[in-house]
């Protein structure tokens, strides 16, 4: 019975040639149990390699994940011209969107102020505070994560 070592690449170092040609039998057993020895020292170094691999996918997976729960919110006080944008949580209500809205904007929150969606035609959403963005993008409330706060001017 022959021997053979491989390396931590797996590449051969010892081959049935390289076993002790006399018929010493317990030269011979020394012999496979030192390929054997090899070859487990091998696979140990190929096991704590996969690990290494494993642990690297599954941050990566992690961090896709988060990345993926997160989204960048643009806000725009329409009367007062102010933009602002920030990174939020799809699970956040609207309602914690307008929330932070003010604070990122740095202005005050007016008794008559209203959330709507952004762009050429708003629409209030003061009636889906309560949703969340992913909710309220797949309900089709909004299709995008830009907003606009508008406050109503008084008249004469």
């Amino acid at each position: 019975m022959g021997g053979f070592l491989t390396g931590a690449s797996g590449e051969c170092l010892v081959t049935e040639n390289s076993k002790p040609d006399n018929n010493d039998p317990l030269a011979a057993a020394t012999h496979d149990l030192e390929a054997a020895e090899m070859r487990l020292a091998g696979a140990r170094a190929e096991e704590a390699a996969a690990e290494l691999d494993v642990e690297r996918a599954i941050e990566e997976i992690k961090d896709a994940e988060r990345d993926r729960d997160i989204v960048e919110v643009h806000v725009t006080h329409v009367n007062e011209v102010e933009k602002a944008s920030f990174r939020e949580k799809l699970s956040s209500t609207l309602q914690q969107v307008w929330d932070k809205s003010y604070i990122e904007l740095k202005i005050a929150r007016e008794p008559k102020d209203v959330f709507q969606t952004g762009g050429e035609h708003p629409k209030s959403l003061m009636n889906y505070l309560g949703l969340t963005l992913e909710e309220a993008r797949r309900q089709k409330v909004i299709e995008n994560f830009r907003f606009g706060i508008a406050s109503e001017t008084g008249g004469a």
